[in-house]
């Protein structure tokens, strides 16, 4: 797809077309990250919408095994022993 930057109020703006939007899996008002490389090239990376799809984006691979548990660090030292 060719674009081309206008004029859009006081900045500028790219129009996607619908087929390169739903390729993409875009959505009006998505929130995306500009990332210029060395080389000059623009890479846009959708944000996720809530803390849970984050999550997901980060750990969502994950196949290890995973408890949770308490970790004994020592005897309590300062003000944050609880009685």
């Amino acid at each position: 797809m060719v674009a081309t930057i206008s004029r859009w109020g006081n900045g500028h703006g790219i129009r996607l077309s619908r087929s390169v939007m739903e390729e993409a899996g875009l959505s009006v008002s998505d929130k995306l990250d500009v990332i210029v490389q060395k080389d000059y090239s623009i890479l846009l990376r959708r944000l996720p919408k809530t803390k849970a799809e984050r999550f997901m984006e980060l750990f969502g691979d994950y196949k290890g095994d995973w408890r949770c548990q308490e970790s004994d660090t020592g005897e309590a030292v300062g003000k944050e022993r609880f009685e």
